[in-house]
């Protein structure tokens, strides 16, 4: 045991050493001219050292490289792991505007040097309304009057990454919120708008957040609420109606609390905001006329080709042949292309593949039809090129590509018949053959002579069996009804349902009793006798067991209308069995007596009993 702990301690520790190592920096997308950030690397593991060229950069290190570890440990079901994490940060201060990378940066673990990934970092133009933005919103007063959001903190926009584009050519719809000076709580009643004349789809965004983004002449906190991939299905101006989004602004106040000792203290409220989308327009440019052939519908830019399973094959066997369309743009809304078969080939409906994500440019992925033929004759035939034509938005032109064309070599196969001489069928990209049988499918329609062909004598129709084929089942569904109702009746009614049983069960008991008198077993006799007259009444006339006492038998017998004479042959049947249970001296001759009178007893309350 102590060998293999020792082995399993050593394995995971290799492991661990020739763990992966991971450098990761992560840094603001935009940050605006003197505006001090934080460029952090994040290692996975014990780091000594990093090295990394900022200066120069458009940026001036203000401090750094400030380190820092952290290590946890995790038991789960006996098994320890350990991880050690090592931070280096910079603070930096942004000098120049404009877009600068900051290289990989190279740190060392446990000797060995690792590299980060590089950096892009947006520069926007220093705010100049950032001193008068504050002091233009109107605050709180000294009595407390409910102050408002400033009309130029807070905006909706919905940006559009094209507005003059082909029909079909993806365009890239994203409705943004802006805000500054005052933290936006939460949005409602947003009414997005109305994308008519376009095939849409919903881009994932994810888990967003917000970034500094230049708009209307000054930086924004910008946040991303919904992204759409567009595709124009009409040519002219295409308008976009304004969208709605009510935003929750969160507004500081600063108020006097009065009394003795006072002093300002500032107050959180939140202020609704309803903010509108301008109105948006889109030119779509029509498609040249001259459509070419093989033209898909597609607009974009892609490749295509083609697979065949195998070259040879036998008849009456399957080849798949796939067509495989890649590249970006609307290649979800590309129509099938349709190759040409030989018409000696069954072919199937084809079966689609689709994969692609959502990119600024469009749909990227791929698209794979495939389509399932069977060669039913022994011969040579040709699957011709295909052609397939979509419109290049890079060229504005139509572009064809060609695919290769397929010869295939079909073997006699084991269910194919000989010739049939006769007729001739002339099938295409194929030599003259003559019909042959395919299984049982395909035969001879053969002459008949006129004396083949008889007439009716009476025609089934408006018969009597062509009624009864109509009433015997309309009766039978009647009848089966009315069967199931009343049996769902009795079921739902539980005390009806133990009513209807009780002389079933009082004569199971009976049965019993007899089985004991047979056997001369004296006790186990005279304790189903007991059950079965017990039992009776109490599911009879749905009577606890607990309240089974000789006064509420007895006034529940006579409300049931049983007469005085059963309802004492009763009470003395009962009692004899309890003495018997706990006396037992009888002889053969007073069992059997007994045993007649119960039966006869529970008839008598069978008939009497007004239930």
């Amino acid at each position: 045991m102590k060998r293999t702990l020792l082995i399993l301690v050593s394995i995971f520790a290799v492991i661990g050493a020739y763990a992966e190592i991971t450098v990761k920096a992560s840094a603001p997308s935009a940050v605006a001219v003197g505006q001090q950030f934080r460029v952090e690397y994040s290692v996975n593991d014990k780091a000594t050292e990093i090295r990394v060229d900022i200066e120069g950069k458009g940026f001036d290190v203000l401090y750094g490289p400030a380190s820092g570890s952290m290590s946890s440990t995790q038991i789960i079901n006996g098994n320890v792991t350990r991880s050690i994490t090592t931070t280096f940060t910079y603070t930096l201060m942004a000098t120049t505007e404009g877009t600068f990378s900051i290289p990989a940066a190279t740190v060392k673990v446990n000797g060995d040097s690792h590299t980060s990934n590089s950096l892009t970092i947006k520069v926007l133009p220093a705010d100049q309304q950032d001193a008068s933005s504050s002091s233009s919103n109107t605050r709180k007063n000294q009595n407390g009057e409910r102050e408002k959001v400033n009309v130029d903190d807070v905006h909706l926009d919905l940006s559009l990454s094209k507005t003059d584009v082909y029909e079909g050519e993806a365009v890239v719809a994203t409705l943004k919120l802006y805000f500054r000076n005052t933290p936006i709580h939460s949005l409602a009643d947003a009414k997005l708008p109305d994308f008519d004349g376009f095939t849409v789809q919903e881009m994932d965004l994810g888990n967003p957040e917000a970034s500094l983004e230049r708009y209307k002449g000054a930086n924004y906190q910008m946040y991303p609420i919904k992204q759409w991939l567009l595709f124009p299905s009409r040519n002219g101006e295409i308008v976009i109606p304004k969208a709605y989004v009510q935003a929750v602004a969160q507004v500081v106040t600063r108020r006097s609390t009065g009394g003795w000792f006072d002093f300002p203290m500032d107050y959180t409220s939140n202020v609704e905001v309803p903010l509108y989308s301008a109105q948006r327009t889109i030119k779509v440019k029509p498609l040249p006329a001259s459509k070419p052939v093989g033209y898909s519908n597609g607009v974009g830019d892609f490749s295509v080709k083609t697979e065949m399973t195998s070259n040879q094959v036998k008849a009456n066997d399957a080849l798949i042949y796939r067509i495989v369309i890649e590249g970006t743009g609307n290649l979800k809304y590309i129509n099938n292309p349709e190759p040409e078969f030989p018409s000696d080939f069954e072919v199937y409906d084809p079966k689609e593949d689709y994969n692609a994500r959502t990119t600024s440019m469009g749909l990227n992925g791929k698209k794979v039809i495939e389509y399932t033929v069977i060669p039913r004759h022994a011969g040579t035939f040709t699957i011709p090129g295909l052609n397939f034509s979509y419109f290049d938005t890079k060229t504005s032109k139509f572009k064809t590509i060609t695919t290769e064309a397929y010869t295939i070599e079909v073997e006699k196969g084991v269910g194919e018949q000989s010739e049939t001489s006769g007729n001739v069928s002339n099938f295409a990209n194929t030599n003259q053959e003559r019909l042959k049988v395919l299984g049982n499918d395909i035969r001879y329609i053969h002459k008949l002579d006129s004396g083949d062909i008889t007439k009716n004598q009476e025609p089934f129709h408006g018969t009597l069996v062509y009624w009864l084929f109509y009433i015997v089942p309309i009766l039978i569904f009647i009848v089966l009804s009315v069967i199931y109702r009343k049996q769902m009746k009795l079921n739902a009614n539980a005390d009806l349902r133990r009513t209807k049983k009780a002389n079933k069960i009082a004569n199971r008991r009976l049965k019993e009793a007899a089985v004991a008198l047979k056997e001369r077993n004296q006790n186990a006799f005279y304790e189903s006798l007991h059950k079965a007259m017990f039992g009776y009444v109490s599911d009879k006339l749905n009577i606890k067991l607990s309240e089974l006492t000789t006064t509420n038998v007895k006034q529940q017998l006579e409300n049931a209308g049983v007469s005085g004479a059963v309802i004492q042959e009763y009470n003395d049947i009962v009692s004899t069995c309890e003495f018997a249970r706990y006396a037992p001296a009888s002889d053969d001759q007073a069992m059997d007596s007994l045993y007649k009178k119960a039966s006869d007893c529970i008839n008598s309350l069978e008939s009497q009993i007004k239930k």
